[in-house]
């Protein structure tokens, strides 16, 4: 068989039930926006800064530091919660051509 041969019977690129690679398709499912581009990462970082300053500028005795650090952690566990919910619910499937590279 040569290199020039045009019948697709013939071809040994084929998967064992003899459908030729350009008939594949591949299901592409598409993720959610990266963390720099969701306003969720923004308002947690906005939030621990806020945090911090009203912490060294109270004079209150009932915000120490651990408080301080425990809301920051619930905010920052608060985060990582929602971008889990977010990942979980993001799978729509969109049917592509398969490309061989």
């Amino acid at each position: 068989m040569s290199m020039t041969d045009q019948n697709p019977t013939h071809r040994s690129d084929t998967d064992p039930r003899g459908r030729r690679p350009e008939t594949f398709r591949r299901t592409m499912l598409r993720e959610t926006k990266p963390s720099p581009k969701t306003t969720e990462l923004w308002l947690t970082i906005i939030g621990v800064g806020l945090l911090t300053v009203v912490y060294n500028a109270s004079h209150d005795a009932s915000l120490n530091l651990f408080r301080a650090c425990l809301l920051g952690t619930v905010m920052g566990s608060a985060y990582i919660v929602s971008r889990g919910f977010a990942k979980a619910g993001s799978h729509e499937h969109n049917v592509g051509e398969y490309e061989r590279s």
